[in-house]
């Protein structure tokens, strides 16, 4: 069961304190799942397509500069400052606007498309946020979904709990992460359909995390809320649950740049 009090994740005022190192250490990792999807677009310049939870712009910037016409939102002011100020620095065209992806301030049946990458799964009701989507796409217009799946191989995630288990066995369990609540591909199916949406066509993508070195990734692990609020629960065991981590990475795969794996669902279905 999830806790009904939002998660640091889900709350956007506290994406404000990591629009910088999200976009250094997090972002490339996601985009290769935001490519996936927008690979399956299918749809011609000038073009219009709706990003929800677009997070500090890589997926939209990367629609515009295939000539479509991009909607991001956001619910952190600071993320959607900075997708405009990265757009205006490649001369690419981006609406970007401040807003609640639950209760978007958009006219119905407006866009082409419309993609969230791992954005609405973190909404307090996904299934709201996602009919939202659904509301101001034009029917027969695709509707794509990313969300985290196979958690177990999520390697950052997997290496961080076993240097925290070495260092504090004794720790007490974490409540599911909202952004797993879509990880099994029938819950997944089951968001469309609470969506109105029809049934999707669901594909799985794995990426790749890269990192400089495994202490340069260490020292920006703070890249999200929820890895702050996990950090700082650590308290005076964080110092040694990173070195820990540092130590096992480097181990397995060597002082230099590190790749480290992640699985992701991306999920599509057309406007009835």
């Amino acid at each position: 069961m999830l806790p009904t009090d939002p998660q640091p994740d889900q709350q956007p005022q506290r994406w404000d304190d990591h629009v910088c190192v999200y976009e250094t250490v997090f972002e490339p990792f996601t985009l290769q799942f935001a490519q996936a999807a927008i690979s399956m677009l299918g749809l011609a310049r000038g073009r219009s397509v709706l990003d929800v939870g677009a997070g500090s712009g890589g997926a939209a910037l990367a629609m515009a500069e295939q000539g479509l016409r991009v909607t991001a939102i956001d619910a952190s002011p600071r993320m959607v400052d900075r997708i405009l100020a990265r757009a205006a620095e490649r001369g690419l065209s981006v609406d970007a606007q401040a807003m609640d992806g639950q209760a978007l301030q958009l006219e119905e049946a407006t866009f082409d498309a419309a993609l969230s990458v791992l954005g609405i799964i973190l909404f307090p009701d996904a299934a709201r946020g996602l009919a939202e989507m659904r509301r101001v796409v034009r029917p027969g217009g695709p509707v794509f979904v990313v969300t985290w799946t196979q958690p177990q191989n999520y390697e950052l995630a997997a290496e961080l709990r076993a240097a925290i288990q070495s260092i504090w066995p004794e720790q007490p369990p974490a409540p599911l992460p909202a952004q797993l609540r879509y990880r099994e591909e029938s819950d997944f199916r089951a968001l469309f359909r609470a969506a109105g949406l029809r049934e999707p066509a669901i594909t799985t993508v794995t990426a790749r995390l890269e990192a400089r070195s495994a202490r340069w990734l260490a020292e920006r692990i703070r890249f999200a809320p929820g890895m702050a609020a996990m950090m700082a629960g650590l308290g005076r065991r964080e110092a040694a649950v990173l070195q820990r981590l540092i130590d096992n990475l480097e181990a397995r795969l060597g002082t230099g740049p590190i790749g480290l794996s992640g699985v992701a669902f991306v999920g599509m279905a057309q406007v009835l």
